[in-house]
C-alpha cells in the first residue's frame, strides 16, 4: 500500500497496485484504511495516482479504493475496444463485490463522475425509508440558470430500466462529483478534445502528440494560483502513456455521446445524496448543467481540486458526507469537527 514517500512517488505507487481481473482484463487498484469505503473515480486523461495528495488526508478515517478504469493508468489497454460507461461501471460493481465492499460514498472526478452516474443509475436506491437531506443548491457565478422550459425531475434515465437494477450487492450511499464532464453535448469540452474523438483525430494525435503538447493541456485546465510542476507534468505523461495509452485515449473520449444533453440534467433524478464541487477557474466547467436538489461547492482552483487545492478539498468533502450520518444509518459518525483540516 502506498505509504509515506510512497504516496508522492508514482513509480512506487504503481509498484504497490492490486491487480483484478474483469473479463479477461487487469484492472490496477489501490485499496488501503479502514473505515467507511470512499471509492475514488479518476478523470481523463488520467490514473488513479491523481488522488496521493488526497490519500494521507483519509486513509486514516476510510478505507479507499481507487481504481484505475481499463484504458488507464496501469490497467489493461485495449485497442480496438468499445469503452462504454456501462461497462467501466459494471467493472467497478464486480471489483466491489470481490473487495467484500456492502456499501460505500463515491467521489469523482471528470470523467470519473459521469461513470458514478452510470453505477448509481445500476443499482435500486439505499434506505429508501431515510429522510432526504434539505439541501438547496448553492450557485456560483459560473453556474447557469435554470432553463424556462424544464420539466419537473424524471427518473428515466439510460441506465434506469427495471431489467438494471440490482437490489443486492455493493450500494452506494451519496456522491461527491469534482469538476463533472457530464453533458453529451459540447459543453465541457474544449475543441481538441472534440476533434480528439473524432476518426480523424484519432490517427492524427498518436503521430503528432508529445510531452509538451500534453503537458500544455493540463497548464490550459489548471487555475492561475496553482502551476503545475514540470515534474507533476512528466508523471501524468508518463502514466498516460504506459501500456500504450495513447492509442485508448481517443476511444474513452467518446463517451460524452452516452451522457444526457446539458438540457437534460434539470429533469433528472439523482438516487442518491449528491455534491458537486467546481473549481472558479476551471475554463470546462464554465456551464455547469444544473440538477434539482445537488448542492454545489466552488473553491479557488482550475479543474483538478485534488492537486490544486487539496486541504480545502478535504474539509469539503468531509463536510458533506459528515451531513449525511443521521439519513443513512449513521455510516459517517465516527467524523468528528476536529479530524477536519484547517
Amino acid at each position: 500500500m502506498p505509504q509515506g514517500d510512497g504516496v508522492l512517488n508514482p513509480n512506487i505507487w504503481r509498484s504497490q497496485q492490486q491487480t483484478f481481473d474483469w473479463q479477461g482484463h487487469r484492472i490496477s487498484y489501490q485499496d488501503q484504511g479502514d473505515g467507511p469505503v470512499l471509492l475514488l473515480l479518476h478523470g481523463l486523461p488520467g490514473s488513479n495516482w491523481v488522488w496521493h495528495l488526497l490519500w494521507p488526508m483519509l486513509c486514516g478515517q476510510f478505507r479507499l479504493i481507487a481504481p484505475d478504469f481499463l484504458g488507464c493508468g496501469d490497467s489493461d489497454k485495449p485497442v480496438p475496444y468499445d469503452y462504454r460507461l456501462a461497462d467501466q461501471a459494471a467493472m467497478l460493481d464486480a471489483l466491489l463485490r470481490h473487495l467484500g465492499v456492502e456499501t460505500y460514498q463515491i467521489i469523482g472526478h471528470d470523467y470519473g463522475a459521469a461513470v458514478a452516474w452510470q453505477l448509481t443509475c445500476r443499482q435500486a436506491p439505499a434506505h429508501t425509508e431515510a429522510e432526504e437531506p434539505a439541501t438547496e443548491p448553492v450557485i456560483g457565478n459560473t453556474l447557469p440558470e435554470q432553463p424556462d422550459d424544464a420539466q419537473q425531475p424524471t427518473d428515466s434515465t439510460p441506465s434506469d430500466t427495471a431489467e438494471n437494477k440490482q437490489t443486492d450487492g455493493p450500494q452506494a450511499l451519496s456522491m461527491s462529483w469534482l469538476s463533472p464532464r457530464i453533458s453529451g453535448d459540447h459543453s465541457g469540452f474544449i475543441w481538441r478534445e472534440r476533434w480528439l474523438s473524432g476518426p480523424s483525430g484519432q490517427v492524427i494525435f498518436r503521430r503528432l502528440v508529445s510531452e509538451g503538447l500534453y503537458g500544455r493541456y493540463l497548464e490550459r485546465l489548471t487555475g492561475p494560483f496553482s502551476p503545475l510542476t514540470r515534474q507533476r507534468l512528466r508523471d501524468s505523461w508518463e502514466l498516460l502513456c504506459a501500456h500504450q495509452g495513447l492509442n485508448a485515449l481517443p476511444l474513452l473520449l467518446n463517451y460524452r455521446y452516452e451522457m444526457p444533453q446539458r438540457r437534460e440534467w434539470p429533469r433528472m433524478t439523482i438516487p442518491l445524496p449528491l455534491q458537486i464541487v467546481y473549481g472558479q477557474y476551471d475554463p470546462v466547467c464554465r456551464r455547469l448543467p444544473v440538477i434539482p436538489q445537488v448542492n454545489y461547492q466552488s473553491l479557488p482552483c482550475g479543474h483538478y481540486p485534488q492537486e490544486e487545492a487539496p486541504e480545502a478539498l478535504v474539509a469539503t468533502l468531509l463536510a458533506f458526507h459528515s451531513s449525511e450520518q443521521k439519513y443513512r444509518n449513521g455510516v459517517f459518525s465516527n467524523l468528528k469537527a476536529a479530524d477536519q483540516p484547517g
